[in-house]
């Protein structure tokens, strides 16, 4: 038995959300076995209706609908919290210019304690309520004065927002305002919150993202999520454009128009056929980057503000520690894995050569943080260490675009970090160790060099070794015998040699390299920079068998994280420097978990621009440095000199240019910083 029943006129029915109704059935009572529950709501044109299911002892059941009778009204209380014991009284329906309808209602005090008044409720089908009685924001200018809507601004085509009208009440003149973040119209009875259900006040419009800006505070924090996963500044103007509801218009307008047939003429101009979206992207990107420069520095300061504050806890914790007792094992050094990532840009010249390459380079400071676990039974024996040393998670800690990875950019970035490391890992380029042992102190901070770049290096330079290599199913390996050797530049099988076992290595390797047909210079030259560098590190790798012995975890986050910015052929479009480093602080931003939430970039967001009133930051205020030029060469004959300019304004130097090519940028920025 499955069939639904309307009833109108019911013992007992009501659709009150406090009564259950009897079975319009005869002979379905409680004492028979029958039982009636709720079962959800059925709009309608009559108004809502509540659906019911009466269900015998055997598993037989039907519905019923229950449609109003009387009035509801009883449940209905003055919005107002004071008044919520007075008295309510139904007073009709009131239907607006859309078709909405409200319910009207008085709020009736007892006698001699005020006056009444009246309200009006909206009640939705699933029974969430909106009250005329909801308050408009107050006027920034007058206290105490009385506000209403009055209408709506902007331009049809843009986001209409909503506008209020104020009358203080010492009489002075009636003026109408906006509030400091300019909210969109609602569409009173049919809009709806995306997250409680619940019915949107008049007041509580999509906000936009500041004054004169058709953009919503949500599409801002979109887009600047979108760039911070490495997405272009083309597609992320198109996406926003997109998202604006004159975009929307604008597709929707197209659906119902009827092509029309238009015939070129045969002495038509031939011409290629454009791509639109090509087209939008030249003229759009400036949107996503004016984000940046406007919004990035609100996130990446709060970000690396918190690091600092909780580096220097760590900092303090551990020279407490190590002041107590110097070869103590810090169970949470502070381990910054350094690396550098050129890249390299190929600009279109008006010259016979018709390209120029340059490269700048994206330097990457990646913090190591620590997770303790719980010491289990038996950790506390050595050979236990690394497990109550807990894991480790990478996470970046500083990225920067200069025009060369030299010492002094190297400075400039540890400046720029501030915390002092106890351990440093990465390669063995010397720009790297000046420039910690400049900047810390010789010693000061241990160094950790990386074994697989020393494994990887040492394998390409025997790979080019004349009788070294062989084809092992297409593919070019080592011999045997250099293979199994090179298998010991492990960090377990590293850790456990001592100096003459290290030094003996290179002599077997030197050995084996001198029985084959090759040079072994290149091997001795590799044996100069590496066998000092890992001999000082290997008392440092057995005392602290938790630290990493290779930059694994910042060439992942390079791959992961910082390719997306710099592939697909974007490096060659980045030209400032204060901007390219403004857009590389949100990939920070982003693995320091300062952004992913859409709630908590709207308010950061927000709150900045309400403390300037609703205006934004000004955009494009980064310009394009350009320090001073190289000094001149020699003195030339005047041709020569002539000929020199000619020559350097058709070629349309870097430097004349671009700050992020100009080498000559990294002296007067380190000057500026005071970093020598």
């Amino acid at each position: 038995m499955d069939q639904a029943t309307e009833v109108s006129s019911v013992a007992g029915a009501s659709p009150s959300p406090s009564t259950v109704p009897r079975c319009p059935e005869k002979g379905h009572t409680g004492p028979r076995g029958y039982s009636v529950i709720r079962f959800g709501v059925l709009p309608s044109a009559d108004g809502p209706k509540q659906k019911y299911r009466c269900m015998s002892r055997g598993g037989a059941f039907h519905y019923f609908f229950v449609v109003p009778t009387s009035r509801p009204k009883r449940d209905v209380v003055c919005p107002k919290r004071a008044h919520a014991q007075h008295r309510v009284r139904f007073k009709g329906t009131k239907t607006t210019a859309a078709g909405v309808v409200w319910s009207r209602f008085q709020c009736v005090p007892p006698r001699g304690k005020g006056k009444a008044h009246y309200f009006q409720i909206l009640r939705s089908v699933t029974g969430s309520t909106l009250t005329s009685l909801d308050k408009p924001p107050p006027c920034p200018e007058h206290e105490l004065s009385t506000v209403i809507r009055y209408g709506m601004g902007g331009r049809p085509e843009t986001l209409r927002k909503q506008r209020y009208r104020c009358t203080p009440e010492d009489g002075s003149g009636a003026h109408t305002f906006t509030t400091p973040l300019p909210r969109g119209e609602v569409k009173t009875g049919v809009e709806i919150c995306s997250v409680c259900d619940e019915l949107l006040s008049p007041h509580q419009g999509t906000l936009t993202g500041a004054r004169h800006t058709p953009w919503t505070l949500n599409n801002l924090a979109q887009a600047l999520n979108d760039l911070s996963t490495g997405s272009s500044y083309a597609a992320v103007s198109m996406e926003m454009r997109q998202r604006r509801d004159t975009a929307r218009k604008h597709l929707e307008s197209h659906k119902d128009k009827v092509p029309v047939a238009v015939e070129l003429s045969a002495d038509a101009p031939g011409s290629k056929s454009q791509s639109w979206t090509a087209e939008q992207s030249k003229n759009s990107w400036h949107l996503a980057a004016d984000l940046v420069e406007q919004y990035s520095h609100l996130f990446f300061d709060k970000v690396n503000a918190d690091m600092l504050e909780r580096e220097a806890k760590i900092r303090e914790a551990n020279d407490a520690a190590l002041a107590a007792n110097p070869d103590a094992i810090l169970a949470s050094p502070i381990v910054y894995v350094l690396d550098e990532q050129p890249v390299a840009v190929h600009r279109r010249q008006s010259t016979k050569s018709g390209h120029q390459r340059n490269s700048w380079s994206v330097l990457v400071v990646v913090e190591i943080v620590w997770h303790p676990k719980p010491p289990e039974p038996g950790d506390e024996h050595p050979a236990n260490y690394p497990s109550t040393a807990g894991t480790r998670e990478a996470r970046l800690r500083m990225v920067r675009a200069y025009p060369a990875g030299s010492e002094l950019a190297w400075r400039l970035v540890l400046d720029e970090v501030g915390t002092r490391p106890d351990f440093v890992v990465s390669d063995c380029s010397p720009a790297i160790l000046n420039a910690v042992n400049s900047q810390y102190g010789k010693g000061v901070v241990g160094h950790i060099p990386s074994l697989f770049h020393i494994h990887q290096n040492v394998r390409k330079a025997l790979v080019k070794l004349t009788g070294a290599s062989e084809m092992v199913d297409g593919r070019r390996a080592l011999i045997p015998l250099l293979a199994k050797h090179l298998d010991l530049l492990r960090r377990d099988e590293v850790v456990n040699l001592w100096p003459q076992d290290w030094k003996r290595w290179w002599d077997d390797l030197i050995t084996m390299v001198g029985d084959l047909p090759a040079s072994d210079t290149t091997t001795r030259e590799q044996r100069k920079v590496y066998e000092a560098r890992v001999d000082t590190a290997l008392p440092i790798l057995r005392k602290n068998q938790h630290l990493p012995a290779s930059n694994a975890s910042v060439e992942n986050q390079i791959r992961l994280t910082l390719e997306p910015f710099t592939g697909h052929g974007r490096a060659h479009r980045y030209r400032n420097l204060a901007r390219t480093n403004a857009l590389l602080q949100l990939a920070v931003c982003r693995s320091q978990g300062g952004l992913g939430d859409m709630d908590n970039i709207s308010a950061v967001i927000r709150t900045d621009n309400e403390k300037a009133g609703g205006w934004a930051p000004q955009p494009r205020a980064i310009t394009d440095t350009q320090p001073p030029l190289p000094p001149p060469p020699a003195a030339q004959p005047a041709a020569d000199e002539e000929e020199g300019a000619q020559r350097k304004r058709r070629r349309g130097g870097a430097q004349a240019y671009s700050s992020l090519l100009n080498p000559f940028l990294i002296p007067v920025l380190a000057e500026q910083r005071r970093v020598t």
